[in-house]
């Protein structure tokens, strides 16, 4: 497991939106389109608007979402109100949005991401300091269904967190491996010292070490 490191979140974001930028610019190269998938939270809205700045050809990039709360869209928590605010904007305004809350109904919200929602070339996960990473929390009952790729063979999938508001439907272990190019973006003392012991095995203390002891590939980000 390779980690970039920054002193200060300013560097991160730099690095980690260039980084993100060549990803879409090549896999626009080889292929014509591409569809980013990208997490919510306060944590990466500089990186959002840092992100929307890149003049790249937009209008053939689709941005969708790791994991998303169920609550209306324009809702002060929807991470769908996130992105429209904060990465939507300037160069990106022109890419395509696909939400994951789609009706008033969470199970048929959740269909509609598996039909629609068919390849996924670029992902954008966080972490939290309970080890969570899309919406796959330690705490949830769905745990191990989530981190079973046999049991929920389902790109996306419904948890509902202890610890946590709302029902969520977000990517499950299977549609996370099967994404080509994992970015993770991290902050502080504590979320590093959880990523590393993370690394060393899976344990479902800490659900992302099932994402990073299957990809070695995933490429971290992480600022003091």
């Amino acid at each position: 497991m390779k980690i970039q490191k920054f002193q200060d979140n300013q560097h991160q974001i730099e690095a980690l939106s260039q980084a993100i930028a060549n990803s879409i610019q090549n896999a626009l190269d080889k292929k014509g389109q591409v569809t980013l998938a990208v997490s919510g939270g306060k944590s990466p809205i500089k990186l959002f608007e840092r992100l929307s700045h890149y003049d790249l050809m937009w209008e053939k990039v689709t941005i969708t979402l790791v994991d998303e709360r169920f609550v209306p869209t324009d809702h002060p928590d929807s991470n769908e109100n996130l992105v429209r605010n904060h990465l939507l904007i300037n160069h990106a305004e022109k890419a395509f949005f696909n939400g994951l809350v789609t009706t008033d109904d969470v199970l048929t919200s959740a269909s509609n991401a598996n039909l629609h929602i068919t390849q996924i070339d670029i992902a954008i996960l966080g972490m939290g300091e309970d080890g969570h990473t899309a919406s796959i929390f330690p705490c949830c009952n769905e745990l191990n269904t989530a981190l079973d790729p046999q049991l929920t063979p389902e790109k996306y999938i419904i948890t509902n967190p202890k610890t946590a508001n709302y029902a969520r439907i977000g990517l499950s272990l299977n549609g996370i491996l099967e994404i080509p190019q994992l970015y993770i973006s991290l902050n502080g003392a504590k979320k590093l010292e959880i990523i590393q012991t993370a690394a060393e095995s899976k344990t479902k203390t800490y659900p992302i070490s099932y994402v990073i002891n299957e990809r070695n590939d995933a490429e971290i980000f992480w600022n003091a």
